[in-house]
């Protein structure tokens, strides 16, 4: 079991309305700017998702949503920082990748590098389509035992908190990338469209983990804390619900939406044990239940903790 029991939510220090839509549309604006100035667009896409992890890591610590939940132990805060450290440069390095393949292959498709309408367009487009894509991959990720593995890494921590963000498995990472990226191929977007959406998709994707009270009101379209918060739960129903990558509107159209309080626990309940370090949760997929005794992949017990 790798699940803690928290108490209630604590008071804690009201976040001023605005601040929620600013985190939201910030980085979008700021990685453009960024482009504009000269940057390569995966370095800026890195820069933007970077200061606003550490921009959310020091709101947690002023009002946390939960405050047991920003009390992590350094062996899960050094995890959480392996999954950043490794996974925001190559994530980017394996967008970019993925993208110039498929434009290679897609030379005859026309791309259009400008914030014209028609680009723009294209952008909103591709960008739903990956999100329904990530939405049936990670329903099916949940279902599905031989996929499980590969994200169960995303769901072992005992606590919800920005830094679990991008504790994400490598090959959950490359599928991710695909979903993402190959729409985007498909309609010729790129330039600094492309990396606008990146920005808006990874942005939603840290500010759903962050340990904040971020929403007022009732939220009908993007995935916020309270509903990521809940798809965290321990329970089958919370666990099963709320697989929106970065929009509710797939949740609400095939009734996998769950509107509920905050769970007391979070976590893996049950089931194989998923490891806690983060080199054994890298082999885990491959080893399953031979992980600490005859996995060849696995030789080392301080990795796989």
């Amino acid at each position: 079991m790798t699940d803690v029991s928290v108490p209630p939510e604590a008071a804690s220090r009201p976040l001023p309305r605005w601040l929620s839509p600013s985190l939201v549309l910030m980085p979008p604006a700021l990685s453009v700017a960024l482009v504009a100035l000269g940057l390569a667009p995966p370095l800026a896409v890195v820069v933007v998702v970077l200061s606003l992890l550490a921009l959310v890591a020091w709101l947690e610590g002023r009002a946390p949503f939960r405050p047991a939940w920003s009390e992590a132990s350094p062996s899960e805060t050094r995890d959480d920082l392996a999954y950043v450290l490794l996974a925001v440069v190559p994530d980017r390095l394996a967008r970019v990748s993925a993208e110039a393949i498929a434009l290679g292959l897609l030379g005859a498709l026309v791309r259009d590098d400008t914030l014209s309408p028609g680009a723009l367009a294209r952008g909103l487009l591709a960008f739903l389509l990956g999100d329904l894509g990530k939405y049936a991959v990670h329903r099916l990720s949940h279902e599905a035992a031989w996929l499980w593995p590969f994200h169960a890494p995303h769901h072992q921590p005992s606590r919800v908190r920005v830094l679990n963000a991008l504790r994400v498995h490598p090959v959950n990472v490359a599928y991710n990338v695909l979903l993402d990226t190959l729409p985007m191929a498909l309609l010729g977007v790129g330039g600094v469209v492309a990396v606008g959406f990146a920005s808006l998709r990874a942005a939603l994707s840290v500010l759903q983990h962050a340990n904040l009270d971020l929403e007022r009101g009732r939220q009908w379209l993007v995935n916020t804390p309270s509903h990521h918060r809940t798809h965290h739960g321990v329970s089958h129903d919370d666990g099963h619900s709320n697989y929106g990558s970065a929009l509710l509107v797939w949740d609400r159209l095939f009734g996998t939406l769950r509107v509920a309080p905050a769970p007391e626990r979070v976590g893996i309940e049950g089931g194989p044990r998923v490891p806690s370090g983060y080199l054994g949760q890298l082999v885990h997929p491959f080893c399953g239940e031979r992980l600490e005794r005859t996995c060849w992949l696995a030789r080392w017990r301080a990795f796989t903790r």
